[in-house]
């Protein structure tokens, strides 16, 4: 465990104060953040898609037991404080929007679940009461089997359903909340240690 939170720090900021890792992203302006195509309101924008994707792998890289903060750096001679504003309240109006089509996607899997285990349950057991007819028939008899298999097979896909493929779902839901739960800040960067910084990077 120890060697993993020093291997994140590596990669991650930790503030010390807040005890939480910084998942920090560089910006020039305020638009990079969204999709460039949108072309609604700050605060209805929706988020850039490389964004994202970056925010998502951090999620899945720090443990979940652990505190986040995104920051994002800009140049200090593009401060805008209205756009900071709406910019924070699109990010979080993203992250809901994400949590509420992940729920909707739970809500369909469950249904599927609950379809999949009655009709699994009905073969199974409409199989099971055909066993007592003594019937000399192949076609019966294929009838039958097809019926066990395919039960069977259904209580299958229904458990792996909600125990693997809604499990990944759930997982990445809990994700985002931890990121909606967070605090979301604007550092902004002079010219000079732009530079500073740039060369570090380099």
């Amino acid at each position: 465990m120890a060697k993993k939170k020093s291997y994140l720090k590596q990669i991650y900021k930790y503030d010390d104060t807040e005890r939480c890792y910084v998942v920090e992203v560089s910006l020039e302006t305020y638009q990079e953040l969204f999709n460039e195509w949108d072309a609604a309101p700050t605060r209805k924008k929706d988020l850039n898609s490389e964004l994202i994707d970056f925010i998502e792998q951090a999620a899945y890289e720090i443990p979940m037991k652990s505190k986040v903060k995104i920051s994002f750096g800009i140049p200090l001679n593009k401060k805008d404080e209205k756009l900071e504003a709406s910019s924070k309240s699109a990010i979080y109006n993203n992250f809901k929007m994400i949590i509420h089509f992940i729920n909707k996607t739970l809500r369909v899997n469950n249904r599927k679940v609950m379809t999949y285990l009655s009709f699994a349950l009905s073969f199974i057991t409409l199989s099971y009461l055909t066993i007592s007819f003594i019937v000399d028939n192949l076609g019966f008899t294929i009838i039958r089997e097809g019926l066990m298999i395919g039960g069977w097979f259904l209580m299958w896909e229904s458990f792996s359903l909600f125990f693997f493929d809604s499990y990944e779902v759930r997982n990445r839901r809990k994700r985002y909340q931890r990121f909606l739960d967070s605090d979301i800040e604007f550092r902004y960067i002079d010219d000079e240690a732009k530079e500073n910084l740039d060369k570090i990077n380099t």
